[in-house]
């Protein structure tokens, strides 16, 4: 009886454990690979910039997306509600920070930390588009300065 129930118990875990390793594959992320020149990107303002959703869902948060300004865009003094993280992945941009000294140009490969609620301005260089990556827990919003 003691075998009964041990060789039980080890078709239960075994089974346990293959159902986990099934579900796991189910739901892992199909490969896909896209060219930048294929990237589906959705303009949030005419003539400003456009966002392409990477991961998650950026109305509620977690989520990662591309973000690509036109040369020279400036988008003035603004805040967000949460904090985000950024990557420089293509062009030249300025970033400030309300309270932080500016630190000059800011280069593709570079990264910053944006703390929520504080007013900051990203100004895109003049000879190029500018694409970030932005990755942020909460969902996404901007909300203009207050001029002061």
């Amino acid at each position: 009886m003691k075998t009964f129930a041990r060789l039980t118990a080890a078709l239960v875990v075994v089974s346990a454990f293959s159902l986990a390793a099934a579900k796991g594959k189910a739901e892992a992320a199909a490969y896909q690979q896209t060219a930048y020149d294929k990237l589906t990107w959705t303009e949030m303002m005419p003539g400003g910039p456009a966002v392409h959703v990477l991961w998650g869902d950026m109305k509620k948060g977690p989520y990662a997306l591309l973000m690509k300004f036109p040369a020279g865009f400036d988008s003035g003094p603004h805040t967000h509600s949460a904090d985000y993280h950024g990557v420089l992945v293509k062009g030249r941009m300025t970033n400030s920070s309300e309270g932080i000294a500016p630190s000059g140009p800011v280069e593709a490969g570079s990264t910053w930390d944006q703390p929520g609620k504080t007013v900051h301005a990203n100004k895109c260089a003049p000879e190029s588009e500018c694409v970030m990556l932005i990755a942020q827990d909460k969902a996404f919003d901007f909300a203009p300065a207050k001029a002061k």
